[in-house]
């Protein structure tokens, strides 16, 4: 018998997510989201770029496994460990399999990347009230307790249903809200606020190297979510701004909304095993492709441009298409700003059993010490981008990147954030500069 739950998108109901005795997925549109989309509902535009608004409702019509699969698979983690270890708490009331994602999500979809959310489909969607969020604050132990516990406590996951928030990625990561000064947990439906990320495991350092980076690129004008180190007794982490959240404030309360987004392998119908170019998924060509959908394609284009090259720049090999989305607000789409970057020389212990190479090939070549003006030129034609826009804009981010990464390094210096790994990305950083 076919498990059903509602699909929310803006806590407002607009589908079914079903799943048969087989695990297979399948979601439809309901016939009022329908009717609202057609009628110009800025609310009421797809969940997915892959999944578009049928012109008219049919109850027998279902998207399939593999048209739906890859957008509800993304909301999840990718890390196999951590499906199972969520299972295991999760399922102490009723037994979950780690690989079985509609429960999964089910489980977890109070609280999901964008702005979907899935509830019974025997509860009443209008519970909610955004204006009275709900969250519990932690004081500094409870918090640091929360961040040790973070590799058997994914996504800070409690068996008596406080916590139910997914995030996409493979590392330990949790979701908040900041009040004022106070990190708090949502509770119910309320949306985060914002990331919490550890060090990655056996990566000590990662996240003032990734915030170093954000800095870095926010210096050379490239739109990223805001990121602190932060401290909690003896645990360091990097709270990360969600940018797929919106704050409101009404008769003196502020309160959250949730802004959809999707990643690039979700828009292109890629499940997120298939993230790397290398094995199947999306390479630029397909990115730039996919912003035709963009409100603004030229300046989008022009942006997305901007990060392929600081990508490069900054040593990041792990710029795959699950770290680039769009991002949906009042109705149109535009491309998110950016996030996930690191530079791979800074653990050169880690990586020196590996040859480093990029996610996503520039002009058919990988390797990103072997890229020459004739891979940019062909990176231009496969794009779509006038060759002379490539090569212009490379020559004016090499030129800045530069003294942007030596400022940002010397004002690091002595804080919270600061780490003998941030000389080694610069020294990586300065390696490709004129």
């Amino acid at each position: 018998m076919a498990r059903v739950a509602f699909v929310c998108l803006y806590d407002k109901v607009m589908g079914e997510l079903a799943a048969g005795n087989d695990g297979r997925l399948q979601f439809r549109y309901n016939a009022d989201f329908i009717a609202r989309h057609h009628a110009g509902d800025i609310h009421c535009h797809p969940l997915s770029l892959s999944l578009p608004v049928p012109d008219h409702y049919n109850d027998t019509f279902w998207f399939d496994d593999q048209q739906c699969g890859p957008f509800f698979a993304g909301l999840l983690p990718d890390n196999k460990q951590t499906r199972r270890r969520l299972a295991q708490i999760l399922g102490n009331r009723h037994a979950i399999n780690a690989n079985d994602e509609f429960a999964m999500l089910f489980a977890l979809g109070r609280d999901c990347p964008g702005a979907v959310s899935l509830i019974a489909s025997d509860a009443d969607p209008d519970d909610y009230d955004p204006y009275h969020p709900k969250y519990r604050i932690l004081s500094e132990a409870e918090l640091a307790q929360h961040i040790r516990e973070l590799p058997t406590r994914p996504l800070f996951a409690d068996d008596e249903g406080e916590i139910r928030i997914s995030l996409a990625g493979v590392h330990d990561k949790a979701v908040v809200i900041r009040v004022g000064g106070d990190i708090a947990l949502p509770l119910g439906r309320t949306p985060s606020s914002h990331i919490l990320k550890p060090d990655i495991r056996g990566l000590p350092g990662s996240i003032r190297v990734e915030h170093f980076c954000l800095e870095v690129a926010r210096a050379l004008g490239l739109a990223t979510p805001r990121s602190h180190i932060l401290q909690a007794e003896e645990q360091t982490f990097m709270l990360l701004a969600r940018y797929d959240r919106a704050l409101h404030e009404k008769a003196g309360t502020r309160y959250l909304t949730r802004l959809h987004q999707e990643d690039f392998c979700q828009a292109t119908g890629h499940f997120p095993d298939q993230k790397y170019e290398r094995d199947g998924g999306p390479g630029w060509q397909s990115l730039f492709a996919m912003l035709r959908y963009s409100h603004d394609p030229a300046h989008d284009r022009r942006e997305l441009l901007r990060r392929a090259i600081f990508q490069y720049l900054i040593g990041n090999p792990d710029a795959h298409a699950k770290n680039y989305s769009l991002l949906w607000r009042n109705g149109t789409l535009r491309l998110a700003p950016l996030y996930d970057i690191n530079n791979a020389k800074a653990f050169a212990g880690f990586y020196k059993q590996q040859r480093i190479k990029l996610a996503m090939a520039i002009g058919g070549e990988r390797n990103p010490a072997a890229l020459t003006k004739d891979h940019w030129t062909q990176f231009a034609k496969e794009t779509g981008l006038g060759p002379q826009l490539v090569l212009n804009e490379l020559e004016t981010l090499r030129r800045q990147i530069g003294p942007a990464a030596q400022e940002v390094r010397d004002r690091l210096a002595n804080s919270l954030a600061d780490t003998p790994l941030l000389d080694l990305a610069l020294e990586d950083i300065l390696s490709r500069c004129p």
